[in-house]
């Protein structure tokens, strides 16, 4: 009996090493993956950097047990991870490479047309439909003066409304009388005629020991700090337009014929270097440094005019006189210099849009200047 079992026992042992023998050495010997917690992991944590996916925690949870809150862990606790195709592989970040700086390529620097030796910017004036209000009048001067020049004093009457700083520039001038359109008689507007400037020195209030100011209020001393021409008590002032020198010349392609309805000092012949005005400007598409041909055209009768009423058809112009550039772009009238004249033209004269593709030799023969 005994033997019987010895043989079973001997036989039971040899299946048991055949076993071992076919079974993959890897699960023999194959170690479990683990993490050592670190302070601030949570099971979200872990699951996300080793799997990829912090929703897999519960499962994570289950096979450690003795976790009891699987947001607040232990640090230096052992945890038991579980085999998942593919483990997340912690990425190594490597050192940044810094680019070389890239220089960047000097622009190209715009050239512009330098119109301050053609004429001085700070009396070009400006042509307004409507009538202009004055900032203030000049009412008294140094020693009763009626007539003033460049270092004299004059005291000016501000509007109520205007606020007036120490230091500010003002410009000093005369609107015209209404002037009519050249070319439909009707009424065009004015024009404003800049003699000089004045800077504000000091304020003067109500009462300055002198019978001229009393019961006034807003009154400034000023310098006249340049004038054009003489400057007279009564005139008025306005807020200074700066005007840049440099003028970049721009093509416009959009088909544009208006008229010069006026110039700077009423002349009946307009030259070269001087200033006009035409009756368009920004919401016609009008703008700073757009140039215009000036044209002498010939105007028919309507041979069908509407209602009976006579009118008039501008027949192609067959004579280029000359240019113009637009030194400055309101909403419904503009000032122009006249860059060029083959001979002079009187007020009325009309204008064509120049569009190019380069710019013309006429343009960029005038003296140059780089914009800012």
């Amino acid at each position: 009996m005994r033997e019987k079992t010895g043989k079973r026992y001997f036989i039971i042992m040899l299946l048991l090493a055949a076993g071992c023998f076919f079974l993959d050495p890897s699960l023999i010997w194959a170690q479990k993956l683990t993490h050592t917690v670190q302070k601030g992991d949570t099971l979200w944590d872990i699951c996300d950097h080793y799997y990829g996916d912090p929703d897999l925690w519960p499962k994570l949870w289950q096979m450690n047990p003795f976790i009891t809150n699987p947001h607040l862990l232990r640090p230096g606790d052992v945890i038991t991870l579980f085999e998942q195709e593919p483990v997340k592989e912690v990425k190594v970040e490597k050192p940044a490479v810094e680019e070389p700086v890239k220089k960047e390529e000097p622009k190209p620097r715009v050239m512009g047309v330098d119109v301050d030796h053609l004429t001085d910017l700070d009396s070009v004036g400006f042509l307004s439909h409507e009538k202009i209000e004055s900032w203030g009048t000049l009412f008294a001067s140094d020693n009763n003066r009626i007539m003033l020049s460049e270092g004299d004093t004059a005291y000016i009457l501000f509007d109520k409304d205007k606020t007036i700083k120490i230091g500010d520039e003002f410009t000093i001038g005369k609107s015209s009388a209404i002037l009519k359109n050249p070319v439909t008689g009707k009424d065009l507007g004015y024009v404003f005629k800049v003699k000089g400037k004045v800077k504000v020195e000091e304020r003067l209030g109500l009462a300055y020991g002198d019978e001229r100011f009393y019961n006034k209020e807003n009154v400034f001393l000023t310098k006249v700090i340049k004038s054009n021409e003489p400057i007279y008590v009564d005139d008025s002032v306005l807020p200074r337009t700066k005007i840049l020198p440099c003028v970049v010349p721009v093509s416009l392609n959009k088909n544009i014929l208006a008229n010069i309805v006026a110039s700077k000092d009423q002349l009946e012949l307009i030259g070269s270097n001087h200033i006009v005005y035409i009756d368009l400007g920004l919401n016609n598409g009008i703008n700073r440094g757009h140039v215009f041909e000036v044209v002498e055209g010939n105007i028919v009768p309507d041979p069908n005019p509407e209602g009976g009423v006579s009118s008039s058809t501008i027949i192609l112009p067959d004579k280029r006189l000359g240019k113009i550039m637009i030194l400055e772009a309101r909403a419904d009238t503009s000032t122009a210099i006249v860059l060029s004249a083959k001979e002079d033209f009187s007020p009325g004269a009309y204008i064509s849009n120049l569009s190019w593709a380069e710019m013309p030799d006429s343009l960029t023969s005038i003296s140059s200047c780089p914009v800012e």
